[in-house]
Order: structure tokens, then C-alpha cells, then sequence
């Protein structure tokens, strides 16, 4: 990814901005039931391994070409994705399906509830963490 970041730098005008967004294995994703008013949590599902691997490269990747100057960061947060279910069957299937997360839910609602519930509408509410930077006129 270092190359990758050098390269853009490369390409980007003095000053110009490279807005870099990723999935923030940090924290836990949720899986929530959506309701008339807000979401209600029913799980909260763990990133794998190998991708928390990834995502500590990718830091580090960041870290170094701001340590070489390249770019200048402007800002930085996180903000919450939902991606979108129609029941509990579509929501598991994904999971199965999805390299990024694992496989199972950390259920924090209990089995007759998940029952009760299984064909309303939810959702997976993600992580994202973004960089602002801003590409420098030279390394250092």
C-alpha cells in the first residue's frame, strides 16, 4: 500500500486532497433490528482475523508516508454504515458469504426473541474510518 500511496502523491497537484476510507475493524459492527423510530441491537459481530491484519497494515502504510512528509493530515473520524436486510435468514447468509466479518453473531438477545423478530427488517451498522490528507509539494 506504501507504493500505492507514493504513487498518488505523484499524480495529486500541491495540495491536493486524497480522502482515504476503510472499513474500522477497531470496533465491532452491530446487528440491529430496525424499528418504527431508531434500531434496537440484537448482536454484534467481530471482524476476522486476517482482515484486522490488513487493516493494521494499511495504518501503518498511512503512518509511514506521513512520517516521509509526503502528505499532511487535515483531518480524521469515523463514521457509521448500515447495510440493509430483510430478516435475520438474509442478514446470516450474508455473513456466510462476506470475508471481511465473521461468521457468527455475538447474540445479546435471546433465541425466542431472534424468533420473534426474524422477518422484520435489519441491518449490519459498520465502522468506517476516513483520512483527510493533503498532498505536500516534496517528501522530506
Amino acid at each position: 500500500m506504501v507504493d500505492a500511496l507514493r504513487e498518488v502523491h505523484r499524480i495529486l497537484v500541491p495540495g491536493g486532497i486524497l480522502i482515504d476510507a476503510r472499513p474500522d475493524s477497531r470496533v465491532l459492527a452491530f446487528a440491529e433490528r430496525r424499528k418504527t423510530q431508531g434500531f434496537q441491537r440484537f448482536g454484534l459481530v467481530g471482524t476476522a482475523r486476517v482482515e484486522v491484519a490488513n487493516d493494521r497494515s494499511s495504518d501503518r502504510a498511512i503512518e509511514r508516508v506521513l512520517d516521509e512528509g509526503l502528505f499532511r493530515r487535515k483531518t480524521r473520524g469515523r463514521f457509521w454504515h448500515r447495510v440493509p436486510f430483510d430478516g435475520l435468514v438474509e442478514l446470516r447468509q450474508y455473513l456466510s458469504d462476506h470475508l471481511r466479518f465473521v461468521r457468527r453473531v455475538r447474540w445479546v438477545v435471546d433465541a425466542k426473541t431472534r424468533r420473534r423478530f426474524s422477518n422484520e427488517p435489519f441491518v449490519i451498522r459498520r465502522g468506517v474510518r476516513f483520512e483527510i490528507l493533503e498532498r505536500r509539494r516534496s517528501g522530506m
